[in-house]
């Protein structure tokens, strides 16, 4: 406290930080869990210095000792070595301590700045799914205070966007500051420029009583044009990303793996550490690789709250006795009912409502009938291969079939909330406008619009219908412009400037969706060729030219080199 009371420029970067990222945090308090944490960290530093100087650098006072000995300098070291040897250790362990003190302090008083950048990062990204909601809420008449808290509120959508206008929210209704005010102050503390920005422009529209619609409408669509050149960018990176992949961790390593195999002929022995380094290399390049690209995506992932629905279950009865009151459930018949309930799933369902679990279920069975069938033939070294396998290629058949389901339905969602948009705008009611579309040949999601027609007229709230469909689905698309349908349905019967923005909103992720595809196809299509053309090299390897230096003279030396594990490289 005192060091911040006297110097209080000096942490003036570091307050408007810690205000920045949200933390529950004081200036004061981070600097004294940093003091604590890097002292403790200094001893810390020292012991493992120590005990780097008694194990990796021993005695490095002798040698100098020796290697000057018969000049004075040398004959003062022989004089002083038990001095100097203090001194020596002293200074190595104090320098790891002071390393070690100052690495931490400096993360611990670094870590407001990496939630800050964190928090940009998610708030650009989740702020024009945010304006199209409030838009849509505009559009049916909703006041600024509600649509403000109901951004607040969805925090299983919006992140850490819904914790800045939450801030608004909790200076209104705890600290009774104006709307302005309290907008004014995110406006000036928010490590997003796009926020900030956008806020700046809604209470000058606020203040002169401009058109709310028109301007979150204005505000969606310039979004979306941005939107359109970070896909562009994005779809360049890829390709970089792609090409950078393709050459260093596919076309690289299978070229060196042929090289060395020859240079093992030659009598050179490091195949055995290339192949343990590619073994551990490789996945952890990979998994990096994903991560980079799976972190650049300018497409906000999807979030789902967590929703518990009711399920109603037949109870099987039979009354007792015709005076008793009471009933008694066959728990057995019960039992058997949900077993083949859950063995039927994927046979009754759409593909894409089944869970993982239940498709585990037969995976688990077919691996365990492939292993013990291979058993009786295959050496222990082909037998994971085949029970990886036999995992392996449903689950993948399953994803695939999954996924390409998945993307017809979400081809259809713009389509779908167009017309929805159309017959609202020519008068229909949203049951009218679901029974007209469910009379429509749209794909497989004919079925899912059917079904939320049926649960409407069977007395369920369209609301809860349409949660319904996002809960079946699991899509990223569908995640997102339910809650905005939502929404809208929720404040007006006049929705089709909602459906509108939300059709265009699904178009313009469903188009990303495809770019990348057509932009990635070529790389794949090059990946499995490389993988055939390896395999094609390793045969006539092994079957001509390996054959022929089965048996090499070299200055009278007979060498004979080891085919055999030279194969089981190239077969691992």
């Amino acid at each position: 406290s005192r060091k911040v009371r006297d110097k209080p420029a000096r942490y003036r970067y570091l307050t408007d930080t810690i205000t920045a990222s949200r933390l529950p945090l004081t200036v004061q308090r981070l600097l004294a869990i940093a003091t604590f944490y890097s002292t403790l960290s200094f001893f810390i530093g020292a012991f493992v210095g120590y005990a780097v100087l008694k194990s990796i650098v021993p005695g490095s006072l002798l040698y100098i000792t020796q290697y000057l000995h018969g000049t004075a300098i040398g004959e003062f070291f022989a004089h002083h070595r038990t001095e100097l040897n203090l001194i020596y250790t002293l200074l190595w362990t104090f320098m790891f301590g002071i390393i070690a003190y100052k690495l931490v302090e400096y993360l611990i008083l670094s870590y407001p700045s990496f939630v800050v950048s964190r928090r940009k990062n998610e708030i650009d990204v989740y702020l024009p799914h945010a304006i199209n909601m409030m838009y849509g809420m505009a559009a049916g008449g909703i006041g600024t205070y509600e649509m403000i808290k109901a951004v607040a509120e969805t925090r299983f959508m919006f992140g850490e966007l819904s914790k800045e206008f939450g801030t608004i929210i909790q200076l209104t209704d705890i600290f009774k500051e104006d709307m302005l005010t309290a907008m004014r102050y995110v406006r000036d503390t928010t490590p997003s420029e796009k926020l900030s920005s956008f806020l700046d422009d809604f209470i000058f529209i606020i203040k002169g009583g401009g058109s709310l619609s028109n301007f979150l409408k204005n505000k969606s669509k310039e979004y979306f044009e941005e939107q359109e050149v970070s896909y562009s960018s994005y779809l360049d990176f890829l390709s970089v990303m792609t090409e950078t992949y393709l050459a260093a961790f596919i076309l690289f390593p299978l070229f060196l793996l042929v090289v060395l195999v020859m240079m093992q002929v030659a009598g050179e022995d490091i195949l055995k550490t290339y192949r343990t380094g590619i073994l551990v290399l490789l996945p952890l390049a990979t998994i990096f690789f994903t991560y980079l690209i799976k972190s650049s995506l300018p497409v906000p992932p999807a979030r789902t709250e967590k929703r518990v629905f009711r399920h109603e279950e037949d109870l099987f009865v039979r009354k007792v006795d015709s005076e008793m009151k009471s009933f008694r459930v066959k728990k057995f018949r019960k039992v058997l009912k949900r077993i083949k309930s859950v063995l039927m799933h994927p046979l009754e369902d759409a593909v894409y409502t089944i869970e993982f679990r239940i498709v585990s279920f037969y995976v688990i069975i077919l691996v365990a009938i492939a292993t013990f069938a291979a058993l009786r033939f295959l050496s222990l070294k082909e037998l994971p291969i085949v029970s990886l396998s036999a995992g392996a290629i449903p689950l993948i058949f399953f994803f695939e079939l999954r996924e390409r389901t998945v993307r017809q339905i979400e081809k259809r969602i713009p389509e779908i909330f167009r017309e929805l948009a159309i017959l609202n705008e020519a008068g229909l009611t949203i049951i009218e406008a679901l029974r007209v579309l469910s009379s429509l040949e749209l794909g497989i999601i004919s079925k899912e619009i059917s079904m939320i027609r049926r649960r409407v007229e069977w007395g369920e709230p369209v609301v809860r219908a349409f949660r319904l469909l996002e809960m079946r689905i699991r899509s990223d698309v569908v995640a997102k412009v339910v809650p905005i349908s939502v929404k809208a349905l929720e404040t007006s019967p006049t929705y089709k400037d909602a459906f509108q923005t939300v059709a265009t909103f699904a178009s313009a992720e469903v188009g990303l969706r495809e770019k990348i595809r057509s932009g990635m196809f070529l790389y794949v299509v090059i990946i499995y060729l490389s993988m055939f053309v390896f395999l094609l090299i390793v045969y006539i390897m092994i079957n001509n030219i390996l054959s022929v230096f089965s048996v090499t003279v070299t200055e009278g030396v007979t060498f004979i080199p080891n085919i055999g594990f030279i194969k089981d490289t190239f077969y691992q």
